[in-house]
């Protein structure tokens, strides 16, 4: 099978290649063989091949990709046959190593039939950054108890994919959030998909100020940047606040003051899809799904916008995933 190969870490022109590999064998009873369709490339992708991320940790053995989707074509023995996982079966694969292949083995368990009415493009996009987004809503529900008031909630990096389903999600509860993003000219595209939600660019001078008038200090500051960003959104939060970060886009350390979090008994949370897999039982990873798959059919101008390119062509998807800004998710296809 074809598969693409990392030889190190650096620029994905000189260092990334489409090579036959062998096909994977089932490596327990409770795993399956899933030809792949179509994965999502994530910030975790590219900063692995350019060196900020360990190679061992998101690219074991030197093939990158943590999910996607495609059709199972075998399951091992231990896979119970009256599940809803056998040959033939659609399925998003939310928890995984190596899937940018054209097959891949992965645990039986951390793979989620898709409903015939959701395409592969727009499941795909579901496994990690749909996912992400409800794991972070609720991480946000669980901290606005600590803080009185009307909670407000503030997103970061407003535009991806993450943070568009995250928004819309929180809205459609009744929450009160104010994304941002790095143009005014984001921005106003962005309202236009978001319903009654302020969207406000950074490359204000004044956006900490605009960000105070139009919700005042918030609740929760949900964020995948890190970096300087980090303590700007800390000096955002009301006291009792809680800053969630779920990546570090930039990759310059963070500069945040100990006893500036201690005097305003702030809390700084890290949340990772990985996390949410690892820890959530059966029956409530099928609950987030079957939400998502929801959002999917009634919010579909969400997951639009993207694009996608063969295995072959992935110097050229990169190069998209990496540019900003980003109108949609950039998908791998086979």
């Amino acid at each position: 099978m074809k598969a693409v190969i990392m030889k190190k870490s650096g620029d994905p022109k000189d260092f990334l290649a489409l090579e036959d590999i062998n096909d994977p064998a089932a490596s327990d009873p409770e795993s399956a063989i899933v030809r792949m369709r179509k994965r999502v490339i994530h910030p975790a992708d590219f900063q692995t091949i350019r060196g900020y991320l360990p190679a061992e940790a998101f690219a074991p053995g030197g093939i990158l990709g943590i999910d996607g989707t495609g059709v199972v074509e075998a399951v091992g023995n231990g896979v119970e046959a009256a599940g809803s996982i056998a040959v033939g079966t659609r399925v998003i694969v939310y928890h995984a190593h190596a899937t940018w292949a054209e097959r891949v083995a992965v645990n039986a368990a951390m793979l989620m039939p898709v409903p015939d009415d959701i395409d592969d493009a727009v499941a795909s996009q579901l496994g990690t950054n749909g996912v992400t987004a409800v794991m972070l809503l609720r991480a946000a529900e669980e901290a606005i108890r600590n803080v009185p008031g009307t909670p407000l909630l503030l997103v970061s990096a407003a535009g991806s994919s993450v943070a568009r389903t995250l928004v819309a999600l929180a809205a459609a509860k009744g929450h009160k959030v104010i994304g941002l993003v790095r143009r005014g000219a984001d921005a106003a595209e962005l309202i236009k998909q978001f319903d009654g939600v302020p969207v406000i660019g950074t490359d204000r001078q004044d956006w900490q100020d605009a960000v105070r008038a139009t919700g005042g200090s918030a609740a929760v500051a949900i964020d995948p940047i890190g970096g300087a960003m980090m303590p700007t959104l800390l000096g955002l939060l009301a006291p009792g606040g809680t800053l969630i970060t779920y990546g570090q886009l930039d990759p310059e350390m963070s500069p945040v003051s100990s006893g500036f979090v201690t005097s305003f008994e702030l809390t700084i949370r890290g949340c990772s899809a990985m996390g949410w897999a690892m820890r959530t039982p059966p029956e409530g990873r099928a609950a987030d799904f079957a939400s998502l798959f929801e959002l999917a059919r009634h919010s579909p101008h969400l997951f639009g916008g993207y694009q996608e390119f063969g295995l072959e062509d992935v110097v050229a998807a990169i190069a998209a995933a990496e540019a900003s800004p980003r109108r949609g998710a950039t998908i791998l296809t086979s």
